[in-house]
């Protein structure tokens, strides 16, 4: 039997595609192209990729089968000629805080092994290098010592953070310790002795205390491997000779003068998913809930004692209070009027009241307004301040609540923000952990360095000869996964970086080269539009990283739209001709030439420069009107001064990781929402926005999800299923039954919709060790409606039939409504024209749902406004003849008065663009600049600018 060279699909009939049949070439690069919304994905993911998965899982045991989710059978005759298939999806980074570009390439791993087995520990007072020893071998040092020494074994104690000394205390009770020195001296846990909360002590922890004896070996051990699990899993002991010792006792074991011993350390104490070795305030996820001051005002025009501050800060209510007992101390000692207006009380009262006397005592004293005496009355306390005590309150809740309790304090988080995290600043692990060091470094930062900076300094390592060899093998792993990045052009991001700041484009260029350190071969990859978000510059470097796959001995099939990975491909089928109903079909497959010589191929056109995106006859002008960011520094902007004009299309533009992100989406937008609608978000790190008062809005038209239910679809966001039901809840029918609007909706119980599927117009099975089965409901046969429901028509049409049609078809059923003719005409000039009106929103792509917000913003735009719209690379998923569809529409928007700024790559959008501002020059650390800004001419004509040089090939 010869073995097969193609991958043959016969009679593929899934989503609206049209029984078609195709081979594609194995071993080789086959781009999958056409319109938007034409059947693309259907083929590559549902057919191919969908039906490879369901047949491999079908293969596993029925044990494995019940903890996978199991895939659909999809709607085709036969699929022959399948690898194992991989699919390389254009999704956004994982959502969980936890996860990282280190963890996800799983170099965390080698990373964590490398400083377990090559780490280097500090004496926490002195600095001197300790060297790791089991504990074994510290047990095996200290038995050396003559017998009937007096050994104690202690450990620092270090005060939690933001946290007072007795809830540190109340920590090591719990673990059942009791003997401390304290500066020295003796201190007993179980007599609850209070410190002064002012000073900085230095606590020693005694874990145990012996005399030495012939058989004290075992019972050392397991001491010291009890003190190391019962104290977090610490890794630093302290081993005290009562009576002292010759000083050779420390010598190449522990710290001569301090007499500290380094533990034997595991890959695990170094995970911030660990409780023992993560951070204790924010649980190992770099970011906490800290207080917001401006969030415990409302009412700023009354005063304390009338309700100026969140009641969970202090109820002016409770006369007899602990709470109104400090306050009205404060207010004596301090000299200010608990019935002045608040926002008239001076700067340093307020600073005082958040953040507290910083150690002072203050005296109690009783109120005149009161009626009882409080037990606070007589006594001298320093106040925390409202800020502290809400914090310490939360970190309280939250330790908690990830042991055993299970409790959101929402009384409290109401009043927070998420920044980074105030006592490991980001680094997620303990002040302990990250003294362990590997060529001076610790494990935080050399996440923190870009990959090639990692990649030099881990080349200039050097270990000693007892784990030289194998700290060498880690390293070289290590390597071998940065190059991968590096060559990807994922130079700019860092190991720390957070997932869910990782752009879908990144993601899938991380998992492409996570599949290619794998070096498997005969395998099939599935790939969705691999060079979103990349500049041109850097196009060839994913282009190349495909053919790698291919040329090891894969098939990879990729649904791509950019010209340079068109004229890459071995192979190229192209779908259509239209998009929706009007495609499905295959136009054309073969080479490059064979698509171009076809004459219905749009793609083709395109290619052959037949078809093109114009150059705009002339500019908007620039008028007086400007935004202007002073002082970004948010993540690698380099203190960026910049002035936006409004009134125009802008593109911001610049390689991947030059701070466009940064400096629109975290710094301006947010601080324009802050501004305009007093939003609880805080804004990236930046001096001032001026030029707010100029708008009336800000927009963010991002692709994230329009719905998050079946119920939810295009007509309800644009608000086209308002207006309809109002039609049929208007019909003569229906008013001789009662029915009201809200009957014809799909979520509303005892209306019109069909009450045995909820109308969902399907019913879910859920099959232990198979796919969920999802059958049309079997009363409502999928209308999603009741028959009596149904029985109310418009125009003969029942409003099952109008949810079925697609923008095209409603467009001409609703021709004499103006109100619906106008909001269906601009989102079919959108390019949208095949999507249903009741096509749930879950199945909606990201660059279609960018679309539809688009659409909804158009339809309810009035001239006398000027808003902002911000969109973040709208050409996702877009064929070339749609992208002058999308800058046809963003035109309009700019005609009507409007500003619209795109973060874009691509060059059709950008030469199209009135105003450009290029970040750069390069990505991460080397970016952060303002390269070039003007129009596409002048931006062209800038020595430096990487945009400037593609902008000469279209200009």
């Amino acid at each position: 039997m010869s073995i097969r060279t193609n991958i043959e699909i016969s009679g593929a009939k899934q989503n609206n595609l049209k029984n078609i049949s195709v081979e594609i070439p194995r071993d080789k690069l086959t781009v999958i192209t056409g319109v938007s919304g034409s059947g693309k994905s259907s083929l590559a993911f549902d057919v191919i990729y969908g039906e490879g998965q369901r047949r491999f899982l079908d293969s596993i045991s029925t044990f494995a089968k019940s903890r996978i989710s199991q895939l659909k059978k999809a709607n085709v005759d036969y699929v022959r000629g399948l690898s194992p298939v991989i699919a390389i999806e254009q999704k956004k980074g994982n959502n969980n805080p936890r996860s990282t570009v280190g963890t996800v390439t799983d170099i965390n791993d080698y990373m964590r092994l490398l400083f377990s087995t090559a780490g280097i520990g500090k004496c926490p007072e002195c600095g001197e290098p300790l060297k790791q020893l089991s504990a074994a071998q510290i047990a095996e040092r200290i038995t050396t010592l003559p017998e009937g020494a007096v050994v104690e074994l202690r450990a620092p104690v270090y005060k939690m953070f933001g946290e007072d000394y007795e809830y540190t205390f109340h920590i090591l009770r719990e673990k059942g310790y009791k003997n401390l020195l304290v500066d020295g001296k003796p201190f007993s846990l179980a007599e609850k002795e209070e410190l002064d909360e002012s000073k900085d002590y230095k606590i020693e922890l005694i874990i145990d205390k012996f005399t030495l004896k012939k058989d004290t070996y075992i019972q050392l051990t397991k001491s010291i491997e009890a003190a190391m699990v019962s104290l977090d899993e610490d890794i630093m002991i302290k081993v005290e000779v009562i009576g002292g010792v010759d000083p050779y006792f420390y010598a190449n074991f522990g710290c001569k003068e301090h007499h500290y011993f380094l533990c034997e350390m595991q890959p695990f104490h170094f995970s911030f998913n660990s409780p023992a070795s993560s951070c204790h305030t924010c649980l190992g996820v770099g970011m906490s809930y800290v207080v917001e001051p401006r969030f415990l005002i409302v009412a700023p025009e009354k005063s304390i004692m009338k309700g100026a501050l969140k009641n969970s800060v202090f109820n002016p209510s409770g006369k007899d209070s602990y709470k109104t007992v400090i306050m009205y101390s404060l207010s004596q000692k301090y000299d200010f009027s608990l019935d002045t207006p608040f926002r008239d009380l001076p700067k340093h009262i307020h600073e005082l009241l958040f953040y507290g006397t910083k150690g002072e005592a203050v005296e109690m004293l009783q109120p005149p307004f009161s009626q009882k005496k409080n037990w606070l009355i007589g006594k001298a306390r320093p106040f925390k301040g409202f800020v502290h005590e809400l914090e310490s309150w939360y970190r309280y809740y939250i330790r908690k609540t990830s042991t055993t309790e299970t409790f959101e304090p929402t009384f409290i988080k109401d009043c927070m923000i998420e920044k980074i995290c105030p006592e490991c600043h980001g680094a997620r692990l303990k002040t302990q952990r990250l003294q362990i060091t590997v060529g001076g470094k610790n494990i935080d930062q050399l996440s923190r360095m870009q990959l090639p900076e990692l990649l030099d300094f881990l080349n200039t390592l050097t270990f000693h000869e007892d784990i030289r060899e194998v700290a060498n093998t880690i390293v070289r792993e290590i390597n071998s996964r940065l190059k991968l990045l590096v060559d990807i052009g994922l130079h700019y991001i860092n190991l720390g970086r957070r997932s869910d700041s990782i752009s879908g484009g990144e993601m899938q260029r991380i998992k492409m080269s996570t599949q290619i350190s794998s070096e498997l071969m005969g395998m099939l990859y599935v790939m969705d539009e691999p060079s979103i978000g990349l500049h041109p510059r850097d196009s060839m470097k994913v282009i190349d990283t495909m053919k790698k796959l291919r040329d090891i001995g894969n098939t990879v099939i990729v649904v791509e739209h950019d010209v340079d990975t068109i004229k890459s491909a071995d192979h190229i089928i192209e779908i259509g001709p239209g998009p929706g109903v009007h495609g499905g079909n295959i136009v054309a497959a073969g080479t490059l030439e064979d698509i171009i010589s076809e004459p219905q191929s749009v793609t083709g056109r395109y290619l052959s420069g037949k078809a093109e995106i114009a150059v705009p006859k002339r500019r908007r002008m620039l008028g007086d009107d400007f935004l202007s960011i002073q002082g970004a520094r948010e993540n690698n902007l380099k203190n960026v001064d910049i002035d936006i004009p409004l009134g125009v299309f802008i593109c911001v533009t610049g390689v991947s990781g030059s701070g466009k992100s940064s400096l629109i989406n975290e710094i301006l937008y947010k601080q324009l929402k802050v501004n305009k609608t007093g939003a609880r978000i805080v804004s990236g790190d930046h001096d001032f926005v001026f030029g707010a008062e100029l708008l009336n809005n800000v927009i963010n038209i991002d692709q994230s999800p329009i719905g998050r239910n079946s119920k939810s679809n295009p007509a309800t966001y644009i608000g086209l299923y308002d207006k309809i039901r109002k039609i049929f809840a208007q019909q003569p029918e229906a008013i001789a039954r009662g029915y009201k609007e809200i009957d014809f909706s799909l979520t509303h119980a005892n209306g019109t919709r069909c009450e045995h599927c909820a109308g969902d117009g399907i019913i879910v099975t859920n099959l232990q060790f198979m796919a969920d089965i999802e059958t049309i409901c079997p009363v409502c046969k999928g209308m999603r409606f009741s028959d009596e429901g149904l029985e109310i028509k418009y125009k003969e049409k029942t409003i099952a039939d109008v949810l079925e049609m697609t923008v095209e078809e409603a467009l001409s059923f609703f021709s004499d409504n103006r109100y619906l003719k106008h909001k269906l005409e601009i989102v079919n000039e959108l390019g949208l024209g095949y999507m249903r009106l009741g096509q749930s929103s879950t199945t909606l792509s990201g660059g279609e749902a960018q679309r539809v917000k688009l659409a909804y913003e158009l339809s309810k735009i009035k001239r006398g406004s000027q808003n902002l719209y911000i969109l973040d690379e709208p050409t996702t998923g877009l064929h070339l003849s749609d992208i002058q569809k999308l800058i046809d529409c963003l035109g309009r928007l700019v005609d009507q008065g409007h500003t619209v700024l795109v973060i874009e790559h691509h060059l059709d959008v950008i030469k199209s663009a009135d105003y450009i501002i290029d970040m750069g020059p390069e990505g991460g650390s080397g970016g952060g600049y303002v390269v070039a800004e003007g129009t596409p001419e002048q931006v062209s004509k800038v020595k430096g600018s990487y945009t400037g040089e593609f902008l000469k090939s279209v200009l």
